[in-house]
């Protein structure tokens, strides 16, 4: 419900003072009236790199364009651990997981392994051992303080921390969650403002996410009646959401409000309809993602769109814009995530092929919101809005003959065909990750990149990014506050 003139009054005023002291430590005096966060989740350099290589456009992609700001950030963990610690040492940060261009670039050979993987560099086991989770990183993105891996919105301790959806929320702003990955997973959980001390809780989250009156748009997968390839099970599994609340939502009888859908022709709809529902849950007819999974495991050498893509399903792009056309409604603003959550679900499985195609898909989801704000859909336009791209955290793929050349870059191969490319590791990385922005505001993005990333090695080779900021500064820009 939008809340009157009177309390949205009170609000601002109320939620101006808390940021200034529990937040930023400064007046919120130009927050951007929407927010549109982009995660590709596990995007680094070399998985734009291989994108932009395939389809023949590596430095023209959508957010390669002048009017973007670009920068680095940094991903790190408080901790490595998984679980909440009490007292002040569950509140420390772990001095070698803080992101370090010495421990990142350092080429002394190492003769250790991480998992499958031999290390080859110092730098490659450091940045492997000291990675961080989707849970911590996207956390730190929406409440600006760092935790454990695992943590959803909570601190190390365990304790709940205030989200940029619960600020924007009770500001009178319309938040929404759109993911190609299961709704209640931990990039879109955290995005959603809920909290748990364990992202393995989906339930509870799918809960919180439902029932909290923080968001009033959910879509993305984990639908119990279906497969990975859409077939319908003869059982559901309730592993995404329990079964109470999935049940009431079937039947149209959810006290949250929340009208469900499943249809691929129901999304294709919601971009263009003239009254869509004020509260929607959308939950496409597949379990784990839309369209990684399809057809069971995929061999590592599989190239993108070998096997034909899925038809019944919605693709990002669609999900984005039908979120938009129900958030826009509110006149107060909104706040809207959005995720690319299968590029790290390729990553992890080594596929590059299938990381093409989810980045790509993302890539189309960045080009529609810009065409929605160039078009100054409902008012909405880039004086008014604040879209940030980047990535929770990185994985660490390299060039083909990175074994030997530490740090080497992927090899462009032309238009259609896989760069040279050698995975380094199966998992997460603790490497910085680009970040683009636009808009409102995204001129405080320059003045939080305070830090340099520059390594030179003992054989005079050079290492770095340049100037990168960390990303729990991305939660003092979209409030419009910038960096002390």
């Amino acid at each position: 419900m939008i809340a009157s003139s009177v309390f949205r009054s009170v609000m601002v005023v109320a939620l101006a003072a808390f940021v200034s002291s529990e937040a930023t430590g400064q007046q919120r005096t130009a927050a951007p009236k929407n927010v549109i966060l982009m995660i590709a989740d596990g995007t680094g350099a070399s998985a734009i790199a291989a994108t932009g290589m395939y389809a023949g456009k590596l430095g023209k992609q959508v957010f390669d364009g002048p009017e973007w700001t670009k920068t680095w950030s940094s991903t790190y963990p408080l901790r490595t651990g998984e679980n909440p610690a009490s007292g002040p040492a569950g509140l420390a940060q772990d001095p070698n997981a803080v992101y370090d261009p010495a421990k990142n670039w350092d080429t002394t050979p190492v003769t250790t392994t991480t998992g499958q993987f031999a290390d080859r560099f110092a730098g490659y086991a450091w940045t492997k051992k000291t990675a961080p989770d989707s849970a911590n990183t996207m956390s730190a993105i929406v409440n600006g303080h760092k935790s454990y891996n695992n943590a959803i919105n909570v601190d190390g301790n365990g304790q709940p921390v205030t989200t940029f959806a619960e600020v924007e929320s009770r500001a009178g702003k319309a938040v929404g969650v759109v993911t190609t990955v299961e709704f209640a997973d931990a990039t879109p959980a955290a995005g959603a403002g809920t909290h748990n001390v364990s992202r393995a809780a989906h339930q509870a989250i799918a809960s919180e996410m439902l029932n909290a009156g923080i968001v009033s748009v959910i879509m993305g997968t984990g639908n119990p009646n279906y497969d990975n390839d859409g077939v319908r099970r003869a059982a559901p599994d309730y592993g995404w959401i329990g079964e109470s609340d999935w049940t009431a939502l079937k039947a149209g009888t959810h006290k949250s409000g929340f009208k469900l859908i499943e249809d691929k022709a129901a999304f294709d709809a919601l971009p263009s309809a003239a009254n869509p529902p004020r509260k929607l849950i959308g939950i496409a007819r597949s379990f784990n993602a839309t369209q990684m999974y399809r057809r069971g495991a995929a061999p590592a050498s599989e190239t993108p769109y070998s096997v034909p893509r899925k038809s019944d399903v919605p693709d990002l792009p669609t999900m984005a814009r039908g979120a938009l056309n129900i958030l826009d409604d509110d006149p107060d603003g909104l706040f809207l995530v959005i995720e690319g959550g299968a590029v790290d679900r390729a990553e992890h499985a080594d596929n590059l092929g299938r990381m093409i195609e989810e980045k790509t898909e993302f890539d189309s989801a960045v080009a529609a919101v810009s065409a929605y704000l160039d078009a100054n859909t409902n008012g909405n336009n880039w004086s008014n809005t604040l879209v940030i791209v980047t990535a929770d955290h990185d994985h660490l793929l390299l060039g083909p003959d990175s074994d030997t050349v530490p740090f080497q870059d992927l090899t462009d191969k032309g238009a259609g065909k896989v760069p040279g490319y050698k995975w380094q590791s199966n998992s997460h990385s603790n490497r910085l990750v680009p970040l683009y922005a636009r808009g409102a505001g995204a001129a405080l993005v320059t003045g939080c990149a305070r830090k340099n990333d520059a390594y030179t090695d003992g054989q005079g080779r050079h290492f770095g990014r340049g100037a990168y900021l960390d990303e729990t500064d991305i939660f003092a820009v979209m409030n419009g506050t910038g960096c002390r």
